[in-house]
């Protein structure tokens, strides 16, 4: 018999210590036990593997990563300083994985037929684990069910409306190196019921830690979900995240993910449209300097006919950075009617900075509207001499094109609060950011 590898008996060791304190009932429990033994025979996965082939794991491997009993304390003042400023919303805090009553906003604030709280409050939860990933599962959303200590359980009634964003903010508070967050959260969405989720990953401090988040979101017919998923964690953090959706007749989701942090970031982004008339909109920019890594993977099941979907990623990359992007449409063979469209596009700062797209359409049905397009590139020259040539100097100029390039997504967030904290943040991250300063 095999022996396991090192990094597997650890968390093997780990999860034995943590076992009495994880919650969940008899059900849950035994759910934990076989994801635990899925990830023990799966390891983490290798650049062998075709999902996996540019992003090498073996730096977050050679780590030996514990889960906190007890979490960092952040003061209120701290906690402001994280947030967007004067963003009106609901508001759910979790600190190195465990739920801050605190810090949070009390749950009888929202309006009748919602109710947000931390996944392991909820007694339903449990029965919903791994439910909405059908075959996207892998060794991080079975470490995940594993070790999972809390995150957001959001569950709306038919036709409930919040006009306040849920936002959740999750950070590491990098009190601890080495430590790990296991966040789950669960979002089932009522018959033409509609919401915003905020879900914000941030830290304090520079200590190396790892956070594997998963999402998993329901929509009944007629429901409408737009997320804002934002990654501003530590460049000595890992942070691997993933979505799984599962959307009914007539259902809309729109998904934005803004990935600015982490020394290696893994996001993975599915849907399932399962009946007709389903929609599914996936916007993506990321931004990469220094040594980071970047690998975005989406995938879109049409499965049922009439259903829509449009994906558009941008990235900017400087430094030694690199950015991956695999983006897959499957168009099953009951899916007539599919209308479908993606595009990535990578803006390249440097000589030695790098991107590898790859999008892919799987095409079984015969009546369906299909198209994609991939570029890669440098800054037009030519525009930069046209700016030039009005007056702006060359630093400015390169800085208001690589701007525009990526502010056609951003400006489709809605909350301007949060879009202008995105969009600071943005700037931030690229090469002589002092430059930028009167674009916002």
């Amino acid at each position: 018999m095999n022996q396991p590898a090192p990094h597997i008996d650890h968390y093997l060791a780990e999860f034995t210590r943590l076992e009495r304190q994880l919650a969940g009932d008899d059900a849950f429990n035994a759910q934990r036990q076989l994801r635990l033994r899925e990830f023990a025979n799966q390891g983490f996965p290798t650049t062998r593997q075709e999902d996996w082939k540019y992003t090498d794991l073996q730096a977050l491997e050679k780590r030996r990563f514990e889960s906190l009993e007890t979490p960092g304390d952040i003061s209120e003042a701290q906690l402001q300083m994280l947030m967007p400023a004067d963003m009106a919303c609901h508001r759910i805090v979790f600190v190195d994985g465990h739920y801050q009553a605190r810090l949070s906003d009390d749950s009888a604030l929202l309006p009748p037929g919602v109710r947000a709280a931390s996944f392991t409050a909820q007694p339903s939860s449990g029965d919903a684990l791994g439910a909405s990933i059908n075959g996207y599962a892998n060794a991080f959303t079975d470490m995940n069910a594993a070790f999972m200590s809390d995150g957001l359980c959001l569950e709306l009634e038919a036709n409930a409306v919040l006009e306040k964003p849920i936002y959740a903010l999750f950070i590491a508070s990098g009190q601890h190196e080495d430590s790990m967050q296991q966040i789950r959260n669960f979002l089932r969405l009522g018959e033409n019921s509609q919401v915003t989720v905020i879900e914000h990953h941030i830290s304090l401090g520079d200590a190396p830690y790892f956070t594997n988040a998963v999402t998993e979101v329901e929509t009944q017919p007629g429901a409408r979900l737009t997320r804002i998923r934002l990654q501003q964690e530590s460049e000595s953090a890992y942070h691997v995240s993933s979505f799984h959706a599962r959307q009914l007749r007539d259902s809309h989701v729109i998904n934005h993910g803004i990935d600015l942090g982490a020394r290696l970031a893994r996001i993975d982004t599915n849907s399932w449209l399962d009946a007709p008339g389903a929609t599914m909109e996936m916007y993506g920019v990321y931004a990469a300097n220094g040594k980071q890594h970047i690998d975005n993977h989406t995938r879109i099941d049409h499965a049922q006919p009439h259903g829509t979907s449009r994906e558009n990623y941008k990235g900017v990359l400087s430094g030694q950075s690199r950015g991956v992007f695999n983006g897959k449409i499957i168009v099953h063979k009951d899916a007539q009617k599919t209308d479908s469209e993606q595009s990535t596009a990578a803006l390249l700062l440097s000589k030695k900075a790098e991107v590898d797209a790859k999008p892919e359409l799987e095409i079984y049905a015969d009546d369906v509207k299909c198209e994609h397009g991939s570029t890669v590139g440098q800054l037009d020259e030519d525009a930069v001499f046209y700016l030039t040539s009005r007056g702006i100097d060359e630093a400015g100029a390169r800085a208001i094109l690589t701007y525009s390039f990526a502010d056609e997504l951003l400006r489709n967030i809605q909350i301007k609060a949060l879009r202008e904290h995105i969009e600071a943040a943005f700037l931030a991250k690229l090469p002589q950011s002092d430059k930028y300063a009167g674009l916002l």
